[in-house]
């Protein structure tokens, strides 16, 4: 899973947690992990297939649909290699919100912006200590802020990873008692994410059943 769908796909969880109780979740996983080999958190691997094996959870699966993945991003302003994204999910925008409110993770985020880096370099230039640098490291890239992007040859010969920020730009917008987050993301990283096309799809459909 790419470090997009590992953040989106956190904060879906979350929000399906406030709309499922723990039984409807643990049914569900027992059904697609007997069905397609699959848990709760990785949905949109197969989710054509996982929709219509899920039959006895058809409730469930349209208040998901409905409730949460309808009302979870828009597709905002495009340019030619990069596209806005409207966060409308409050835990995806709590995630981001919080992620960047931490100084160190918000410069680890700054500088692997436009470059790429290997770890001990990042720690290095952003002046940060080993033991918090690398616990905070670590987390970016557990939460997909942070993604590994190809090998850099170390002097001693081996091979390091190189990771990048997810998130090229940041933009917060209060209007009224709302508070509007919207980031910026690489229009590849958009085309190739299953949790991206799937909420494209469903939405797009919803449309469909509207009008006809």
């Amino acid at each position: 899973m790419q470090g997009l769908d590992i953040l989106l796909t956190k904060a879906i969880i979350q929000s399906i947690q406030d709309k499922l109780d723990v039984e409807k979740i643990q049914n569900i996983n027992k059904k697609l992990e007997a069905d397609h080999g699959l848990r709760f958190e990785e949905l949109f691997n197969k989710y054509d297939d996982m929709r219509s094996s899920l039959h006895q959870f058809e409730t469930e699966l349209k208040n998901i649909e409905d409730v949460v993945l309808r009302n979870f991003l828009t597709i905002e302003k495009t340019t030619m290699n990069d596209t806005w994204v409207l966060v409308r999910d409050k835990h995806l925008a709590e995630m981001i919100l919080k992620t960047y409110a931490d100084g160190d993770k918000k410069m680890i985020l700054d500088f692997t912006r436009d470059k790429s880096e290997t770890v001990p370099k990042i720690l290095s230039l952003c002046n940060l200590p080993n033991t918090s640098g690398y616990r905070k490291m670590n987390q970016l890239i557990d939460e997909g802020f942070v993604v590994p992007i190809g090998l850099a040859e170390s002097f001693e010969g081996k091979r390091a990873i190189l990771y990048k920020s997810l998130i090229q730009k940041i933009q917060i917008t209060i209007n009224k008692d709302n508070v509007l987050t919207a980031i910026l993301v690489p229009k590849e990283t958009l085309r190739s994410s299953q949790v991206i096309n799937t909420v494209l799809l469903i939405n797009q459909n919803h449309t469909k059943h509207q009008f006809n």
